[in-house]
């Protein structure tokens, strides 16, 4: 009997709790437009977000044919990776018009930033994943991309300076892009 029921059931669960949490925090962000300033910086990363639990989604899907069984250590490592998106989703836009009374930039440098080091825990959880589960080569152009995409978060994260966390910000989103470009032709 196949345990991959039972483990897409859990795991979407939580990833559509995840979405379903990042979309609430963009309609609070809609909701406040009038009285708080709208930031740019953390709508990017929510787009970012967004594209990762997407592609997260799409990828359960593919793994039986990958791994057709599960022992439930991975069962529950792959459980903790789904929770590291959803508690990104959680930190990384306000839930509460209270939360966001000085403006959007003021909630994600003060707590929004966060989301940022669960990301890349997930990120680097993925990618263990994809080395021991999937058996996937470490010395290949997605495991480089993939350095690259959990450190610029952290990077972001420890930035004091708008500027450099707005173009780390900015430069991450292409690159994602064309990561899920080379992730979904493989």
């Amino acid at each position: 009997m196949s345990s991959f029921p039972i483990i897409a059931t859990i795991l979407s669960m939580v990833l559509g709790l995840s979405v379903t949490r990042l979309l609430l925090g963009l309609v609070t962000v809609f909701r406040i437009r009038r009285a708080s300033p709208i930031d740019w910086v953390p709508l990017v990363w929510a787009l970012v977000l967004f594209e990762t639990q997407l592609e997260f989604w799409w990828a359960i899907n593919q793994l039986p044919s990958i791994k057709p069984t599960f022992n439930f250590q991975e069962f529950i490592f792959l459980v903790l990776l789904t929770l590291m998106l959803f508690l990104s989703a959680a930190l990384l836009l306000p839930s509460r018009s209270e939360d966001e009374q000085e403006g959007l930039r003021i909630y994600f440098e003060q707590d929004g930033r966060y989301s940022l080091l669960s990301y890349s825990a997930f990120l680097v959880l993925g990618f263990a994943v994809n080395v021991f589960f999937m058996k996937s080569p470490v010395a290949s152009e997605w495991a480089y991309i993939d350095i690259i995409l959990f450190i610029l978060p952290v990077a972001a994260f420890f930035a004091r300076s708008r500027t450099l966390y707005a173009a780390i910000s900015l430069g991450y989103l292409p690159l994602t892009i064309f990561d899920t470009f080379l992730s979904l032709s493989n």
